[in-house]
């Protein structure tokens, strides 16, 4: 029976013309059976051949459980509990554990979000591919590698055969989800889900990965699931559009209409957020000519002046950072962005210490900290004038400590405020990012990601630092955790706090920053006020930044070939 329900769908699979449905979710009730609860409830869609439709939401909305109830993979404590979904015209809801393994790949296939977890890490990408071709396509090891190779190179990796051998330990993001949707696609499916695929990717890289759907599914003639948390990401690519929140579908229609026309106070939310914290803050009213730049008399902070890293393997030097002259002053905000791998992190690790200039000088408050010893480094950090915030907190914040002690561990180490202090101290920065006190008797790992992010910023300011740096505090956060943690760095910067905000998202970059520095290959290529880098960019890597920067509007945004242009330009350039 299993070969003929199979047969039977990929006949189908053969048949489908242009516009016709491929699968059908009507009425999808998914069960937390612990509480007897449905967590996902009356989810309905039509997905159609060589379509695209988006899922958008928060997290918990109940976007991935509903592909996982699509690929039937939902975890253990869950289970369909209504509904129907039909699968290229059968209902599949039914199906055993052994059928639908043998489904998977060939009629329906999925991408994740973090490419790294579902590669294994001491086998070779290109075997790991060539396994799946072996395995159920009955080829030879040869035919195997070879039909690797090519699809290695439709992904549009530069050099298939050198990435062939490669572990994934050896491979950036960006290239990882690549391999994964090679993967994907190496079974010839007819539907492809990708979830969450460009979350804490660069922009250009996001855009390269956006782009290769969309090519993709033209050449392949495949339909596309794209979940994200992010509606500007789902504008980019998705012929049809779901908003989820609580587990329902709260709005859904054609993009273009819902990014146009929002009916709904949630969807209309999202698009608002995109307004006052993304690039659209500066694209909606676009300038004709440069505004005039007055002289700015605030105090310097920080001054950096031809500062370079390197750091030295066994076999060569590499330069991390290339003469980095720039200026902080008090009460400003600079955005430090960049691929992964420019030079934005090594820059911000050279301020506070972590890693030692090769060449160049760097004050900060007055103090020149170029030649600091351990000692005086030691003393410099424990009076707290400048505070770091890490991208991760879960791996920032001890997991077997409270957050009271967390919070009050530096107040502790300066020795300078009794314990009535140190507590009024804690429940005002508790207070400034939105935080319950309830939550001071819990561990890190009972919070949220953003309840998280919000506790490390809390912990940088209980110093009461003049300068904060944040380095990537909103990549892996969906769009309320994000818009909250922005709101409350808008609210220190209008307190006289000097903010330096790391990012390769141009969108957050420009919803709180006055001046954003461009990193391109461990060099500062262009620093400008942030309407100016947003509406006239100068560089070529900038002018790609800004052409990738996904957003709810039109405005701004380049088509494929466009940005394909700009990539050869600057490929060659280099």
């Amino acid at each position: 029976m299993t070969a003929e329900i199979i047969d039977r769908l990929q006949i189908t699979a053969a048949i489908e013309r242009e516009g016709e449905p491929v699968l059908r979710l009507d009425g999808v009730n998914i069960r937390n059976q612990i509480t007897g609860k449905d967590v996902v409830r009356g989810i309905s869609f039509t997905l159609k051949k060589g379509k695209v439709v988006g899922i958008v939401g928060e997290s918990g909305s109940g976007k991935t459980l509903t592909c996982r109830a699509v690929l039937g993979i939902l975890p253990e404590l869950f289970s369909v509990s209504g509904g129907t979904i039909d699968l290229l015209g059968h209902d599949v809801l039914s199906l055993e554990p052994k059928q639908w393994t043998q489904l998977r790949g060939t009629s329906i296939t999925a991408v994740f979000q973090d490419p790294g977890s579902y590669l294994n890490p001491s086998m070779k990408v290109g075997a790991q591919i060539a396994e799946v071709i072996r395995t159920k396509r009955g080829v030879t090891r040869q035919e195997a590698k070879q039909r690797t190779l090519e699809l290695l190179a439709d992904v549009r990796l530069r050099d298939p055969e050198l990435v062939y051998g490669q572990y994934p330990f050896e491979l950036s993001g960006g290239m990882l989800q690549r391999v994964l949707i090679a993967a994907a696609i190496s079974l010839d499916p007819k539907i492809l889900i990708a979830d969450e695929v460009t979350t804490a990717l660069d922009v250009t890289v996001q855009a390269e990965v956006l782009d290769l759907l969309a090519d993709l599914k033209e050449r392949h003639g495949l339909s596309l699931i794209v979940v994200s948390h992010d509606l500007a990401v789902v504008a980019q690519i998705c012929d049809e559009v779901l908003v989820l929140r609580d587990g329902e579908v709260v709005e859904r229609g054609a993009t273009a209409e819902v990014l146009r026309r929002p009916k709904h106070g949630y969807t209309r939310l999202l698009i608002g957020e995109h307004h006052l914290y993304g690039l659209e803050r500066f694209l909606d009213a676009k300038p004709t000519t440069p505004k005039p730049r007055l002289v700015d008399s605030r105090p310097i902070l920080i001054r950096a002046e031809g500062v370079c890293v390197s750091y030295d393997s066994s076999t060569s030097r590499r330069q991390a950072l290339k003469d980095a002259t720039f200026v902080l002053r008090q009460g400003e905000s600079i955005g430090v962005i960049g691929e992964t791998g420019s030079g934005k992190s090594t820059l911000a690790r050279a301020l506070i210490g972590l890693v030692t200039p090769s060449a160049g000088q760097i004050s900060i408050a007055g103090e020149d900290i170029t030649g600091f010893s351990a000692a005086r480094w030691r003393d410099f950090r424990k009076r707290g004038i400048i505070q770091y915030v890490f991208q991760d907190p879960l791996r920032s914040l001890d997991p077997e400590v409270t957050i009271a002690d967390t919070l009050a561990e530096p107040l502790l180490l300066q020795g300078m405020l009794s314990k009535s202090e140190i507590r009024d101290r804690i429940y005002f920065r508790l207070d400034q990012v939105r935080l319950q006190r309830n939550l001071l008797n819990r561990f890190p790992g009972e919070l949220s990601g953003g309840q998280r992010q919000r506790i490390a910023v809390a912990r940088a300011l209980v110093t009461e630092p003049k300068v904060l740096i944040l380095d990537e505090p909103v990549s892996a956060l969906d769009s309320a955790n994000r818009v909250q943690i922005l709101e409350i760095l808008n609210s220190l910067r209008a307190n006289g706090t000097s903010l330096m905000f790391i990012s390769h998202d141009l969108g957050s970059v420009a919803g709180v920053t006055e001046r954003v520095m461009v990193l391109y290959r461990g060099s500062i290529v262009e620093t400008a006020a942030t309407d100016d880098v947003v509406n006239r960019p100068g560089h070529l890597y900038t002018r790609l930044l800004v052409g990738s920067a996904p957003t709810v509007t039109s405005i701004g945004s380049i088509d494929r070939r466009s940005r394909q242009a700009l990539r050869e330009q600057l490929e060659a350039a280099s």
